[in-house]
């Protein structure tokens, strides 16, 4: 029996492959002669062994379908590691995802496609209403921008307590309880930075505007208000299961469980949820899209882009992202998910019209590790107590530095 192998990030937690199989069911009797291996990895064990294939050709086992960060699409289209989807399907249109998403699909200025959307998200703060009210904070009044957040963080600290004895009042959205350049983006872009200049082609790390909107994230951090991860490894628990008061995420709450009990503890957090937009006085905030793409030595690319289709197009996509409490890639699907939200719906569609994408630069998935090296470092500095807005700037500069020689030998921006 010839099996497809579907690798994909943790959307799910522990619960991707089971949420993968069930999903792909329909899929499966469709397909009686082939089997499907679901792989999860980590983003950083996803780029890891991506590269591994491109400098091993026989290094198994080897992908037929991966779910990669939209961004990552120019790198490996560029280095030759993805299939052009035009030539599986020459009628392929991507018009019917919304224009912000396109750029992400293609590998520079070519019409050539290399990935698809699968589902999306988009950064709003969420907050426990009941929290707030213990802490005497109004959401509209109190958190429309990063001082407010700020003061309102100063409160919580003081006044709150979660059910679980923790004191953070904010949820680390980072899955590895760090920071990353998605978590700083819209905090930079809320001070009027941003991290490459328009044409792609220099870092701006070293402006002033930038350097202000890391150091505005990192106070989180910095002042115990938002937890890195400690010594056991543990998973980060968060806003949903009651261990923080705010959290800063892109998705909608997942489903409610199927067991009687744990239904009704979820409905009962759900009525407590409320969201904002993020809180960077009316800036723009982070959209970002996960998409699939076939590598260019699958051995099945008929059948891939065939699984591909089932999961990236239509109601399959849109059922998908519910399941996982993500935003469907269309427009569509999105607004149809956000009807079942109305105490969440105003703060999304809010974001959505304010949010932008990352660069589209081909490079930029190097550049992305590059910054996030830097973050890790700045992190220990934390742990440590010896972080500092100097050792911060001298930090970016460095990181800008080599972001622009990696600019200079890729010729994005030329």
């Amino acid at each position: 029996m010839r099996e497809l192998q579907l690798w994909v990030l943790p959307n799910n937690g522990y619960d991707t492959v089971p949420t993968m199989r069930e999903h792909l069911a329909p899929f499966r009797r469709e397909h009686p002669g082939l089997g499907l291996g679901i792989w999860v990895r980590t983003e950083e064990s996803m780029w890891r062994h991506l590269f591994r294939l491109l400098k091993n050709p026989r290094q198994k086992p080897r992908p037929d379908l991966v779910q990669i960060p939209s961004h990552w699409t120019g790198t490996f289209a560029r280095l030759g590691l993805l299939q052009e989807l035009g030539a599986l399907d020459p009628a392929l249109d991507l018009s019917r995802w919304p224009a912000a998403l396109r750029d992400h699909c293609r590998a520079g200025e070519g019409g050539n496609v290399y990935s698809l959307p699968w589902w999306i998200g988009v950064r709003v703060l969420y907050y426990r209403k009941d929290a707030l009210r213990r802490a005497g904070v109004d959401p509209v009044s109190d958190l429309g921008d990063w001082e407010g957040l700020r003061g309102a963080c100063r409160r919580l600290a003081a006044k709150w307590k979660s059910s679980t004895g923790r004191t953070h009042p904010v949820a680390n959205p980072n899955p590895r309880e760090s920071i990353s350049l998605r978590d700083v983006a819209p905090c930079v872009w809320g001070r009027g930075g941003d991290f490459f200049a328009s044409d792609g082609s220099r870092s701006l790390l070293q402006r002033e505007a930038s350097f202000r909107g890391v150091v505005d994230y990192f106070d989180l951090v910095r002042n115990g208000w938002m937890p890195l991860k400690g010594p056991s490894g543990l998973a980060p628990r968060d806003l949903f299961d009651g261990s923080a008061a705010m959290q800063i995420s892109g998705r909608l709450p997942r489903g409610l469980p199927g067991r009687a009990v744990a239904r009704r503890a979820a409905e009962r957090a759900r009525e407590e949820l409320g969201a904002v937009p993020y809180p960077n006085a009316g800036g723009r905030t982070l959209l970002t899209s996960q998409n699939l793409a076939i590598p260019a030595d699958s051995q099945l690319p008929r059948e891939s882009f065939a699984l591909l289709r089932e999961l990236a197009f239509g109601v399959s996509g849109a059922s998908y992202a519910a399941a996982i409490g993500a935003l469907p890639s269309t427009e569509r699907g999105t607004d149809e998910a956000l009807q079942g939200y109305p105490a969440l719906e105003r703060a999304f569609r809010n974001s959505l019209d304010r949010a932008r994408m990352l660069p589209s630069i081909g490079s930029f998935g190097t550049l992305e590790k590059v910054f996030d090296r830097t973050m890790d470092r700045l992190v220990q500095e934390v742990v440590g107590g010896r972080c500092d807005e100097r050792s911060m700037r001298e930090e970016l500069i460095h990181a800008g530095a080599e972001i622009d020689y990696i600019l200079s030998l890729s010729g994005d921006g030329a």
